[in-house]
């Protein structure tokens, strides 16, 4: 008796270090330094080929940002007040 399975997996996008630099408008430098830094995920496979999750590349970039009126309001210039 053969019973149909059915698979429903996830399987991440994975790209190739020039890939994601294309992809996320990063140098490739960027990219390999994401992958090998831990700072996204990433598998070697073969003997240099590194892949990159995608989904991990995008959730870094959405999750790293410069407060921007932050900064403008911490470094303005107050006036100096004058006795005449």
């Amino acid at each position: 008796m053969k019973e149909n399975f059915t698979m429903t997996t996830n399987i991440p996008e994975m790209l190739g270090i020039k890939e994601t630099a294309e992809k996320f408008s990063i140098s490739r430098n960027y990219a390999r330094q994401l992958a090998l830094s831990g700072s996204v995920k990433a598998v070697r496979v073969g003997r240099g080929k590194i892949l990159i999750n995608a989904q991990s590349v995008a959730d870094f970039f959405n999750s790293s940002c410069i407060n921007a009126p932050e900064a403008a309001h911490a470094h303005e210039i107050k006036p100096i007040p004058v006795n005449l």
